[in-house]
Order: C-alpha cells, then sequence, then structure tokens
C-alpha cells in the first residue's frame, strides 16, 4: 500500500470516526520510553487525540528505571505545545540509572527542549495517580498502561493520604471508568505473555527477553486480581500477529514518519531507536502499544472485538488464561478489521502535526474555600475549564503571600498552617497558561 493509498484511507476513516461522535476521554497514560519507539508513537496518537477533541491527557507516567525516560516525555509533550501536562516517575527502584546513549530516550532529554530540567522533580507516579483520581468524578478517568504495571501497583497498594482518605483500590473503583493495558497473549482466550506482564517460563527459547520476570509477573498478577474497575487486555498477537507461530497480522507503522520533516520528534525517535540499537534503516515496527491505546480511546468500532465479562488468570509460570463463565468485568480485545486499515489510521495520527499553542488563559476556579485541620489548612475549590479546543486544565497553581507554593492536579491542597496567610488558586492550561486568581486568607 503507497502512502497516498494510506493517506487517503486515514482521512476517510477520520471523517467517519466523527460523524460517529467519540465521547471524550480523561486520560492517564503509563508507559516505559525508552525501550521500543512505540511508546513514541502512542504519546503522538493521544496529542493527536486531545487536539481532535477525543480526549484530555490528565498525565502522563513513566515506569522505567532511566532518568532520562520521564524527561523524555516531558519533551514530547513540550513539542506538541502542551508542556505543562504533568509528568510522572516510578520512584520505587532502588537505584535511577542513565539510560544508554544509544536509547532515544536519552536522544529526546538531551536534545529537546522540554519543561521537566531535571527527572527529580517529576511527580511520584502513585502520588500523581491519588491525586487526580481524588477530585474526578466517578468512573471518568481512563488508564492506559502500555509499560510495566509498577505505577498501577504501587496505587492498588497505597493507602490513605493528604489527597484522600481512601486507600488505593477504593479510588480505582469509585474514579476510574476503564484500564486498558497492553499485555498477556489471548490466542483463543489462552496464551503466553511475552514480557510486559512479566514474560514467560515457555518462552525462554524464544527470546531471553521473554523469559519469566518474577517481579513483573507478582505485580501483574496482583493487579489482575485485586482492580476493581473494568480491565481489558490488548495481548501482544493484536499489534504483533506472527507472535510465537501465530499468523494474525503483524499492525506495522512506522514506514510514513519519513514524509515528515526530520526534526519532527516521532521521526527522529524512530530514525534513532533503528540507527543505534536495531542497525537498520527500516523504520517500520508492529504495533502492541499503539493498538491498546487505540482501543482505549475509540473503542471497538469496527476495529476490534472485544470480549468482556469474564476473568483473567495469569499463573506463575506466565500462562494467560481467559473464562467467559466468570464475570470480573475483564476481557481482551483482537483485530476485526484488516491489518493494514488499522495501521493506516494508527500512523495516521502518529503523523499529526503539532497544534497552535493555547496562548489564551483558562477560566478561572470558583468557591475557594479552607478548613483548619490540627497542624494544617486544606484548600477546596470548585474545578475550572478551558474555551481553547484541544486545551484544558491541567493543574492549579498555588500562591502563598505572592510566592509560588507548588502545583495542585486536583481540587484540593493541604498544607501546613499559616495564620493570616494569603492564598491564591490559578488555573493552569496545558500551555501553563494561569487563569486570573482566586484568594482567600486564612485567618
Amino acid at each position: 500500500m503507497n502512502s497516498n493509498s494510506t493517506n487517503y484511507i486515514y482521512l476517510f476513516i477520520l471523517s467517519f470516526t466523527f460523524q460517529l461522535g467519540i465521547a471524550q476521554q480523561k486520560v492517564i497514560l503509563d508507559t516505559d520510553p525508552g525501550y521500543d519507539p512505540d511508546d513514541v508513537g502512542c504519546m503522538a496518537m493521544l496529542h493527536s487525540m486531545a487536539t481532535q477533541g477525543e480526549c484530555e491527557i490528565l498525565g502522563i507516567i513513566n515506569s522505567t528505571e532511566f532518568k532520562e525516560s520521564s524527561q523524555s516525555i516531558s519533551a514530547i509533550n513540550y513539542f506538541y505545545n502542551r508542556k505543562a501536562i504533568p509528568v510522572g516517575d516510578y520512584s520505587g527502584y532502588e537505584k535511577k540509572i542513565n539510560a544508554p546513549k544509544d536509547m532515544y530516550a536519552y536522544h529526546l532529554a538531551e536534545n529537546y527542549p522540554k519543561e521537566l530540567k531535571n527527572w527529580k522533580h517529576a511527580v511520584d507516579g502513585v502520588s500523581l495517580y491519588r491525586e487526580i483520581l481524588a477530585s474526578a468524578k466517578d468512573t471518568s478517568i481512563t488508564i492506559v498502561i502500555i509499560g510495566t504495571m509498577h505505577n498501577f501497583y504501587g496505587l492498588l497498594k497505597s493507602s490513605s493520604d493528604d489527597f484522600s482518605n481512601k486507600s488505593g483500590i477504593q479510588l480505582v473503583k469509585e474514579k476510574v471508568k476503564l484500564v486498558a493495558t497492553m499485555g498477556g497473549n489471548f490466542i483463543d482466550g489462552t496464551g503466553y505473555d511475552r514480557t510486559n506482564w512479566g514474560g514467560a517460563d515457555a518462552l525462554c527459547e524464544y527470546t531471553n527477553w521473554s523469559c519469566i520476570n518474577e517481579e513483573r509477573n507478582a505485580m501483574c498478577r496482583y493487579v489482575i486480581d485485586h482492580c476493581p474497575a473494568p480491565f481489558m487486555a490488548s495481548g501482544w498477537e493484536v499489534g504483533c500477529g506472527d507472535y510465537h507461530n501465530a499468523n494474525y497480522g503483524n499492525v506495522m507503522t512506522g514506514a510514513g514518519l519519513r514524509n515528515l520533516e526530520d526534526s519532527h520528534i516521532v521521526r527522529s525517535s524512530y530514525e534513532y531507536h533503528f540507527k543505534y540499537r536495531e542497525g537498520s534503516d527500516e523504520i517500520s515496527r508492529h504495533s502492541n502499544d499503539q493498538c491498546a491505546l487505540h482501543f482505549a480511546i475509540r473503542g471497538e468500532q469496527d476495529n476490534y472485538t472485544a470480549y468482556r465479562n469474564g476473568d483473567i488468570t495469569l499463573t506463575k509460570s506466565g500462562l494467560c488464561k481467559w473464562d467467559s463463565k466468570i464475570n470480573r468485568q475483564q476481557g481482551y480485545i483482537q483485530k476485526k478489521k484488516d491489518k493494514d486499515l488499522i495501521a493506516a489510521e494508527i500512523e495516521g495520527l502518529m503523523m499529526d502535526t503539532a497544534p497552535i499553542a493555547d496562548v489564551s488563559p483558562p477560566y478561572p476556579p470558583k468557591n475557594l474555600s479552607y478548613t483548619p485541620l490540627k497542624n494544617k489548612v486544606v484548600l477546596k475549590w470548585n474545578p475550572s475549564t478551558d474555551p481553547t479546543k484541544g486545551s484544558w486544565v491541567v493543574g492549579y497553581n498555588i500562591y502563598r503571600n505572592g510566592s509560588y507554593v507548588n502545583m495542585a492536579l486536583g481540587t484540593k491542597y493541604t498544607t501546613k498552617i499559616n495564620p493570616k496567610a494569603s492564598y491564591e488558586v490559578r488555573a493552569v492550561n496545558t500551555n501553563g497558561i494561569e487563569s486570573e486568581p482566586l484568594t482567600i486568607i486564612v485567618k
């Protein structure tokens, strides 16, 4: 299929998609940038769909051990003129390490502008989840996990804090509409995981990195067993259809990126990855992560068939099983439409240009109040919005006596009590533009 045909198909699909009226999703993306460029492709898709009004990106969280991974996320947000989107990072590793110089995450962190100047300034991943969920409307958040389960596992294991007196499991049960994840293998309802959920004993001879990782496997088994929200998996066979001798057809994307400017961050990421890590001029790749995100935001449409309302079991050896007779709101997807048509839609989203930066302020928040609590004070307010299409409120800057204190990711902020202090709350849009302040004096 040539590039002109691919573009035509994508534009037709896009037009048809909006005739269907896709509901806007409020999304938290949990990703592992550095190993494969698919994660950049997913972030590009997410920004493209946000520009079209399909979703709002509330936060993006890194799950890798590399210092540069969270900075690469910040660089991508900056490229798409949404530099203020909160970036989270998993803080549970014994030690953070520098990414190898042949990784695109290192390349983006070093060579592209970014808001996150130091990885240490990223928000703790579990805290980002908890703070956003605490102020969200019930069943309003879509969580997409295309990396490992480190952060989400930490969320489910978390207990009450300043953001909420509820456990992580309670917050997920109340606030999350869908958890969509790339991982597992569900050809005919059963198969061996390749790596995201911990790999499998049976695949040790297939590739070394497909072999079992006990820590990841244990985390995923806990998540699958305890996640109280609807949980849908896009297995390896969806994007990489010839996986482990199963000829389901690869969804190949990336070649069209060569039509973009050399400096486009997605093209640059793919070319850097394949040049230095693969030693290849070919930049097409199977699209496991992209299929999971595609389904999470746009649903089945005519691209996928979703097998819902069953029960997923992941064994210690990495075998995945789905049972339709037990309804635990868990399921998986399989391709329905031709793989090349799905690829055309995905690649079109990956190739979108950056939107014009929103320089107009969002609406200010309303009804600011405070509650003294022992030696603390809790500020609360009503949420704000941004009138510009493709932009939204990502947080609220807090000022005390005219000096910046912190950004709140929800509509609540707890701080040490400071009598007679004057507090300002300003809504912040995706480009970092502040609203007019809402002010209160703590007596």
